[in-house]
């Protein structure tokens, strides 16, 4: 008799792979799907015992949190384990291309993370890819290292587009440390020594905010603390330090973009009519600020009629 286990809307089949994960003498079943615009696989484990039922995900309106590149099955200190294969790509200049290694073991129905890794290698591609992951987890001395690794790679000549994109990430990651010498070096390098790029007018604008305000370090430095929570995806953490930090109050020389930051992060966390409220406060208080013309983009782009984006 057949039975109906489980259905998947909108997705392919891409492999069936059985394996023993728990080493209990029964067979576990992985079955991996896939979009049928896409390449990443998702994964679903079931038990193939009398009670076939699934153990990945654990319930039914659980978000997978599994899509990755490849699955296979492997081992980890000597116990049964299954491999994911995740594509890091914040810069694309390979192959070869860098990819994290997670290791998944079966403990008693649950999928426990067991190690986590990536794959090796001295390409460029591969080093900025391990300094953008650290750079985004605010680890930004290992963005550092990695990055300086990139500039002088051993595997070849790194092309000039990767060259500045990597001066440009190892500038971010001392200004991030508020190493703002070494940062204004590295930009105006980037403006100076390298006809015009994807990254001018970044370098530029960091140039004219970091030299304008040396003379107010305390806000500079608060100002970067709260864009590194940002960076790192800490919407809720940079709100709170924007809310109850004294230089993000009206006492603060950077003011209109402590503003500004606000109303990026309030949209960013759904909040969009206080969002609102923040960029016209800008706009009454700071018609002749620097950054006003973003402020009007962004307050355009939140104000415009739902009929004008019909059918986009």
């Amino acid at each position: 008799m057949l039975q109906v286990i489980d259905s998947f809307d909108g997705l392919l089949p891409s492999d069936l792979i059985k394996h023993d994960l728990d080493a209990d003498g029964s067979l576990e079943l992985i079955a991996l799907l896939r979009h049928p615009d896409g390449i990443d696989v998702i994964m679903h484990i079931y038990r193939t015992d009398a009670e076939f039922h699934k153990i990945f995900p654990e319930s039914q309106n659980e978000n997978n949190p599994l899509i990755c590149r490849e699955v296979f099955v492997s081992t980890h200190g000597n116990q049964p384990a299954v491999c994911t294969r995740h594509l890091i790509s914040y810069h694309d200049f390979g192959p070869p291309e860098l990819y994290r290694l997670e290791f998944y073991q079966l403990q008693k129905d649950h999928l426990v993370l067991a190690h986590q890794g990536f794959t090796e290698g001295n390409h460029y591609n591969i080093l900025m890819n391990r300094g953008a992951w650290a750079f985004h987890a605010g680890q930004y001395l290992e963005a550092l290292d990695f990055y300086n690794q990139a500039v002088s790679s051993s595997t070849g000549e790194i092309s000039s587009r990767a060259f500045i994109e990597s001066l440009f990430y190892l500038a971010e990651s001392r200004k991030y440390l508020k190493d703002f010498k070494s940062a204004l070096d590295l930009y105006q390098k980037i403006v100076l020594e390298f006809s015009q790029n994807a990254f001018t007018d970044a370098a530029q604008r960091e140039i004219e905010l970091i030299s304008q305000n040396l003379e107010h370090p305390e806000a500079l430095s608060f100002y970067m603390d709260v864009n590194s929570h940002i960076n790192c995806d800490r919407w809720e953490e940079a709100l709170e330090l924007l809310q109850n930090h004294p230089s993000g109050s009206a006492e603060s020389p950077l003011l209109d973009r402590m503003l500004f930051t606000r109303a990026e992060v309030l949209t960013a966390l759904n909040r969009v009519e206080e969002a609102i409220e923040v960029y016209r406060m800008i706009q009454q208080k700071f018609p002749d600020s620097p950054i006003i013309e973003s402020v009007n983009a962004a307050l355009e782009d939140m104000l415009e009629k739902p009929e004008e984006t019909d059918g986009l």
